[in-house]
């Protein structure tokens, strides 16, 4: 029985010694795999010869439209809000000259006129001896008194050069109580309130039949022919704008077009996005209208640049670090930027007639071998 079991494991032994010998002589016969010889590997960039020319420093920013005339309509009396000759409603249109708002003035009516009849009385009983005293100016007097209408305003005065004229007047108390209607009449003018130009209710707090009472906000109105768009431009670009200059405007969709002028640039910047206000008068054409709050498109012509290249804005790290292609290798340049665009930057500051690159690298070192894409 012992036998049995040490010739199987000599069995067992020699089969597994002779399978190494096998797989020895197996791996001497596989054939080396030939060595493939290592590619050229270049990058594919593309370029631009530097040549420099007068470019226009063209600036495209968005803005907001709105009107250049904003009005609160304040009540300075007291009383029911009365019907206009258009509706007290937000959106509403109206024209220049319009009655927009009136109130309650009947009572202020009644003591105008009140006081226009003493007027009258004051100086009827001051002609008797006016006349006696001085003659030759009676009739302007006479001529005054008879042009006082009651429904109608003052008229003028006649011109008193005499100090013993105005003194008789003014011991009648005829100066003091004309003066007194005046400003009653004045204040009058404030129960009725006009449209000062073409516009519409952008906002509206009291509605007819509400009482007022002095400083009371009623509504805001704006002007619908005078609309300027405010834009945002970067501090860097502010420098090409000036006032008067022409504008391309254009709605977001570009599906329409309008001509703009410059007319102000804050001299100040907002905080938060380190932009000034340019504000952009806009001709108003009835065949395309604009509407306040609406977004538009400013194209800004600009002055010129001389001697400039442009190239696109990604193509440019570090700011002002560009890479030209120098012998089939990559070599980094600084360049001098004038003018940084949404998309694309105006520089020089290279020798013309080097190849800069176009678009942008990653992870690019100097050095790197490179082809020149021609598509």
């Amino acid at each position: 029985m012992k036998l049995r079991k040490i010739i199987i494991v000599l069995s067992i032994i020699i089969i597994l010694v002779g399978a190494w010998f096998l797989m020895g002589l197996l791996e001497g016969m596989k054939e080396d795999p030939s060595q493939r010889p290592a590619e050229d590997l270049r990058r594919m960039v593309k370029t631009k010869e530097v040549v420099y020319r007068d470019i226009a420093a063209t600036t495209v920013a968005t803005g907001r439209l709105g009107s250049n005339q904003y009005v609160d309509i304040i009540a300075q009396v007291q009383g029911d809000i009365w019907k206009g000759n258009v509706p007290l409603k937000k959106g509403q249109s109206f024209k220049k000259g319009n009655l927009l708002i009136r109130i309650d003035d009947r009572i202020a009516e009644n003591n105008l006129k009140a006081s226009k009849s003493r007027f009258l009385n004051l100086i009827a009983n001051a002609l008797p001896d006016f006349k006696i005293d001085y003659p030759e100016k009676y009739d302007d007097l006479m001529d005054f008194y008879n042009s006082i209408d009651i429904e109608k305003p003052l008229p003028e005065m006649p011109t008193i050069k005499s100090v013993q004229i105005k003194t008789f007047l003014a011991s009648r108390n005829i100066l003091t109580e004309y003066y007194t209607i005046k400003g009653m009449e004045a204040y009058f003018e404030s129960f009725t309130i006009y449209a000062p130009f073409n516009g519409s209710y952008t906002d509206v707090m009291l509605e007819v039949g509400a009482i007022v009472n002095p400083g009371s906000r009623i509504a805001r109105i704006i002007s619908t022919e005078k609309l300027e768009l405010e834009v945002p431009v970067e501090m860097n670009n502010i420098k090409w704008l000036r006032v008067g200059d022409e504008v391309r405007v254009t709605s977001e969709d570009e599906g329409r077009e309008w001509s703009g002028k410059i007319v102000r640039i804050s001299d100040f910047v907002d905080p938060a996005s380190q932009a000034a206000s340019v504000f952009i008068a806009i001709k108003k054409d009835h065949t395309k209208p604009l509407y306040e709050g609406q977004y538009l498109k400013a194209s800004f012509s600009g002055s010129i640049v001389e001697s400039a290249m442009e190239i696109p804005r990604k193509a440019v790290c570090n700011f002002d670090e560009v890479f030209v292609v120098n012998d089939g290798k990559l070599r980094k340049r600084k360049v001098n930027v004038l003018k940084v665009n949404s998309e694309t930057i105006l520089f020089n500051g290279l020798e013309p007639g080097l190849d800069v690159v176009t678009n942008p690298l990653v992870n690019a070192t100097e050095g790197t071998l490179v082809e020149i894409s021609r598509k």
